[in-house]
C-alpha cells in the first residue's frame, strides 16, 4: 500500500512540475497578432477599399472603435530567450478607401512607386503624442510583467 502512495505522489509531482519552467526544457516561440509579409504589403494599392485590403492582409487584430478609418496590424514575437520583437502596420482610410500607410513595413519594388504618395512617417517619428491602441496594449502588457516580477521577488 505504501508503494501505491509513493507512485501516486510521484505521478502527481511529475504532472505538477510539467507546468513549471524547468531549465533545459523546450520553450516555444510565441507569435501573436497579424503575420504580415513583404509580399502582402506590396499588393496594397492606392484607393483600395476596406474589403480589398482585408482580403490581402486579413482583419486587423486591433480595431479602434473610436476611429474606424484607422486599422492597426500588430505582430509580436517572443523568442525562447524572452526577447520581444514587435512590428506594426497602420493603414488610414478616407471614405472607405486606402489613403495612408505607416509603420514598420514599407512597400518595395513596383509597389513602392505606386504607394509613395500614401507613405506617412513612422509612428515613432510622430510628434503629436497620439498613441495607437496597440501601443496602449503593449504598455499594459509591460506593466503586468513588471508587477508579476515584483510579486515573484517578494
Amino acid at each position: 500500500m505504501k508503494l501505491f502512495w509513493i507512485a501516486a505522489a510521484s505521478v502527481f509531482a511529475i504532472f505538477w512540475l510539467h507546468g513549471c519552467k524547468v531549465p533545459g526544457m523546450h520553450q516555444p516561440e510565441i507569435e501573436q497578432g497579424n503575420i504580415i509579409t513583404q509580399k502582402m504589403v506590396d499588393q496594397l494599392r492606392p484607393q483600395m477599399t476596406k474589403p480589398q485590403v482585408e482580403f490581402v492582409l486579413g482583419k486587423p487584430v486591433y480595431q479602434n472603435s473610436f476611429n474606424v478609418n484607422r486599422w492597426d496590424y500588430v505582430f509580436t514575437k517572443e523568442s525562447r530567450t524572452g526577447e520581444r520583437e514587435r512590428k506594426v502596420l497602420t493603414l488610414r482610410f478616407e471614405e472607405g478607401e486606402l489613403v495612408g500607410i505607416s509603420g514598420d513595413y514599407r512597400p518595395q519594388g513596383d509597389a513602392a512607386e505606386e504607394l509613395e504618395s500614401l507613405l506617412e512617417p513612422a509612428e515613432d517619428d510622430d510628434s503629436d503624442g497620439d498613441e495607437t491602441e496597440a501601443d496602449q496594449i503593449e504598455s499594459i502588457d509591460s506593466e503586468e510583467e513588471i508587477d508579476s516580477d515584483v510579486e515573484a521577488s517578494n
